[in-house]
């Protein structure tokens, strides 16, 4: 009878053992999909942040890249103000391009026709640029030739 006893307190044990071994394994496994699901969800929020980043550097690009383009807009009306007309006294001008947006160039000519400035505004983002061209003037009638002899962009 005591051998019976020693037999099944044994198996009580084993069974025992073996259950937790298994809670184990598994609390082992729930920490396990924890820490991964921790690391995935980090690299998800790292290239969410990168994509954001890009999107507005794209978004600044464009947009800067419109206000060049409208000031450039403002130095080619400039020019062929000066092709029509002649020598300009010194003017100062301001547009909207295209005509009825807000955006808008702001020209002035100055040192009888010699250097032309055009600030371009692109106003739904606030972006300027600006641009300074010096140009020659030769003919003695319209159309006046005007050639550019320097374009440089203004860097405030």
């Amino acid at each position: 009878m005591g051998h019976q006893v020693l037999q099944i307190e044994k198996t009580k044990m084993n069974r025992n053992n073996k259950s937790y071994t298994n809670k184990c394994k598994g609390g082992f496994v729930f920490v396990l999909t924890i820490f991964v699901t921790m690391i995935v969800a980090t690299l998800l929020l790292a290239c969410l942040n990168n994509t954001s980043i890009d999107l507005v550097l794209v978004k600044n690009y464009m947009c800067s890249a419109q206000a060049y383009y409208i000031a450039e807009a403002g130095v080619i009306d400039a020019i062929n103000q000066i092709q029509q007309n002649g020598p300009l006294s010194d003017t100062q001008w301001e547009e909207y391009f295209p005509s009825g947006s807000s955006d808008k160039y702001t020209v002035s000519v100055s040192q009888s026709s010699t250097l032309i400035s055009s600030t371009g505004l692109a106003a739904a983002s606030n972006f300027s640029r600006s641009l300074e061209v010096s140009v020659n003037v030769s003919g003695s009638s319209s159309p006046y030739q005007v050639s550019i002899s320097q374009w440089k962009e203004v860097i405030p």
